[in-house]
């Protein structure tokens, strides 16, 4: 390998680093305002300066009060909350600080005894005996009993201790964000010497990490993005979220775990991941700058390389793409994906089939299809159509009668098929064989004699799977695929596995950011299987994304966008959400 594809590994993996810094540099920063680190620094310096008990008194004067969060009268959890050292101040002009500090210390303002310079000396001399007296009758001495020059110098001994404890905070702060740099490594699976020697090896991998860091280094806004001194934030959430996003390809799934005397190459590499990360994004961004000047003087143009790598992450793009940003250049697909617009079609008859009567008899015309939609069981519907080259199975979702929340509500798992030792959610179970038992004298050739769809939305997803399964097993079987949105969980580990086995080519699951519905039920024996379409939070879609890039999907969110993320719970199970989304795609 040449030099420069070294120096090209090692700018990638320095381009990651920045990007996942910049989780680290966000979330630490989030932990310390939530938890009043700054604050509770800052009182710090006043115990040091006039001790404990004083110091209570200084933050309940009244001018310092207006600083602090929480201080509302009579309300006992938020006294409570500030009692604890949450809501303080995280910063006091040193002005306000020192007037306060010695009204409390001389027992009235400094302007109301400016006239009396005797009385300044007399009330500094019956002070206690401490620390802070002797350091207020040294600046008094220094002054030259002038009441102007003693606050100057008041104000900066204020000064000189705050500066003292910004170092303290730095040094919390560092050893918060490596605590939080480890635990993004392990999460991430990101480990420092694995990563390098893919990128090292991969010419692939290297050329997506390279045009990462090219674009980070690339982007004029990102330097005044980060988390520098002079900040208390970070980049914006949105441009979070896509720069992390790019490097879900690059970073390993971790499906086994071992223990640090089991791998203890795996957690060197961690631990070394988790140091580089602690040290921050602007490290790395001022590194990746020089890195790149290095490069130009031996390359002067990287823009083949660039166009390469978005050409080869073009041709290894199903119908989930990567995501850039606005700056990048984004792989997608030059020519229309036939799965896709198949997918799109199954969205749009899944959200049709919550349609009755005429209606649903004429929308099914404008599809080219003809059937008619039957109920069974306890309620369940299903709709058998006929196309002119392909059926289509299409399964009724949940309605909110009281049967299908009945159905949804029986999550014991039993044995399905019988005879087998794989288990599926009872409700799921029994109505997916009516459907079967009513298919059999409706259509006995279903799936024999051309190409069969089935698909269905929420308790419709469950239901399509498990007829699927059985339709699939059957000798001359024409099951062309299987697709689900918003689907709950079906069965147990085995039926999962025997779902793979069977339906892994045709079977794709799609789900929306915060649909609720794929998360239940919520119970440890049901497992999800197929392969995960996932729309994430920029609406762009992901195949298969690993499941920290899915965490950090939900969470990820400014506060002032909590309450609308809570209401996205529901929203986004809609059906019509789900269309809406594959025709973005497309």
């Amino acid at each position: 390998m040449s030099g420069l594809e070294m120096l090209d590994a090692f700018i990638g993996l320095v381009g990651i680093y920045l990007t996942l810094s910049l989780l680290v540099t966000a979330i630490g920063e989030g932990i310390s305002q939530a938890s009043g680190m700054r604050g509770r620094n800052l009182r710090q310096v006043f115990t040091g300066l006039i001790g404990k008990t004083r110091t209570t008194a200084f933050y309940l004067h009244p001018r310092i009060r207006q600083l602090m969060q929480y201080d509302a009268p009579g309300n006992a959890v938020r006294k409570l909350w500030l009692r604890l050292g949450f809501g303080l101040p995280s910063y006091i002009p040193a002005d306000i600080a020192t007037e306060v500090l010695l009204e409390q210390q001389l027992g009235a303002p400094l302007s109301q005894l400016s006239q009396s310079p005797l009385e300044i000396q007399q009330r500094l001399e019956q002070l206690p005996d401490s620390a802070t007296r002797s350091s207020l009758l040294h600046f008094w001495q220094q002054a030259h009993a002038d009441p102007k020059q003693f606050q100057h110098l008041v104000q900066d001994w204020f000064n000189d201790r705050c500066d003292r404890a910004v170092g303290w905070f730095k040094r919390k702060l560092g050893i918060l964000q490596l605590v939080i740099g480890l635990v993004v490594a392990i999460g991430m699976n990101v480990d420092s010497i694995a990563l390098y020697q893919k990128l090292f090896s991969d010419p692939l991998a290297r050329q997506q990490a390279v045009l990462l860091a090219e674009n980070l280094a690339a982007n004029p806004q990102l330097a005044t993005e980060l988390c520098r001194e002079d900040k208390t934030q970070c980049m914006d959430t949105l441009a979070l979220k896509q720069q992390l996003t790019q490097t879900a390809p690059l970073l390993g799934h971790q499906d086994n775990w071992s223990w640090p005397w089991q791998a203890p190459g795996i957690w060197f590499g961690y631990l070394l991941t988790g140091f580089a990360l602690s040290l921050g994004a602007p490290f790395w961004f001022d590194i990746l700058q020089k890195l790149m000047a290095v490069k130009q003087k031996f390359r002067p143009s990287t823009a083949a390389s660039s166009e390469a790598a978005a050409e080869a992450l073009d041709s290894n793009t199903t119908s989930a793409a990567p995501v850039m940003n606005s700056s990048a250049v984004v792989a997608t697909s030059k020519k229309l994906n036939p799965l896709a617009a198949m997918d799109l079609q199954l969205a749009r008859l899944s959200d049709l089939v919550y349609l009755d009567g005429p209606q649903l008899d004429l929308e099914l015309q404008t599809f080219l299809l003809s059937g008619q939609l039957r109920s069974v069981g306890q309620d369940t519907q299903y709709l058998y159509a006929r196309g002119a080259d392909y059926d289509v199975l299409i399964c009724r979702g949940t309605e909110g009668k009281l049967a299908d929340i009945r159905t949804d509500a029986q999550c014991p798992l039993v044995n399905w098929p019988l005879g087998s030792n794989s288990k599926a959610h009872q409700g799921f179970c029994t109505q997916a064989d009516a459907i079967l038992a009513d298919l059999q004298q409706q259509q006995p050739q279903a799936g024999l004699e051309r190409p069969l769809w089935i698909t269905g939305h929420s308790l419709g997803g469950a239901l399509a799977i498990l007829l699927a399964l059985k339709l699939s097993q059957k000798p001359g079987s024409k099951l062309a695929g299987v697709v689900t949105f918003g689907q709950p969980k079906v069965g147990d580990v085995q039926l999962s596995q025997a779902i793979t086995a069977q339906l892994l080519p045709f079977y794709r699951r799609y789900v929306n950011q915060r649909d609720i519905v794929p998360k239940l039920p919520p119970l440890p024996d049901y497992r999800h299987s197929g392969q995960l379409y996932y729309f994430d939070d920029l609406d762009q879609l992901q195949l298969n994304p690993p499941r920290w890039l899915m965490l950090l999907d939900q969470v990820l969110c400014d506060a002032n966008q909590a309450e609308a993320a809570l209401r996205q719970h529901l929203d986004d199970h809609k059906m019509k959400n789900y269309v809406s989304l594959l025709a973005r795609q497309l």
